[in-house]
């Protein structure tokens, strides 16, 4: 399980990297690229995170909390889907009339992509403080 996860977040960074060299000599330049991609590189490392919160999470679950507990599970998968849908799908167009259009595009999809992994990952810290409290 262990092997598979480093393998998972492995080939997550590499993708990441591998998307970022593709468009170093012009959108590097581009003010509105660097913000798309400073969201994206604030909570990319936060999928580490996003899978220590479900091992614990599964690690705590019990007859009385299984309901709640797959909820949050739930929402931090559907929080790890939806970054790795959005990287691949990342791709600035080369026509520049269209670029500034998809970058804003972008920064508002990939800032939406941060907000419901910072909100999966608080409400599943939050649940795992109040059932450790229980125990």
């Amino acid at each position: 399980m262990l092997k598979h996860l480093i393998f998972i977040l492995i080939i997550a960074f590499t993708s990441c990297k591998h998307q970022h060299h593709n468009h170093d000599s012009a959108e590097l330049k581009s003010p509105l690229y660097n913000e798309v991609m400073a969201v994206h590189d604030a909570v990319m490392p936060e999928m580490a995170t996003i899978h220590k919160l479900k091992k614990e999470l599964k690690a705590i679950e019990t007859s009385d909390n299984k309901a709640v507990v797959l909820d949050n599970i739930k929402a931090l998968n559907d929080a790890d889907e939806a970054m790795m849908t959005w990287m691949a799908a990342f791709n600035v167009p080369e026509d520049k009339k269209q670029e500034d259009e998809y970058l804003k595009a972008e920064k508002a999809k990939i800032q939406g992509v941060s907000d419901q992994m910072y909100g999966a990952m608080k409400a599943a810290a939050t649940l795992i403080d109040s059932l450790k409290n229980i125990k």
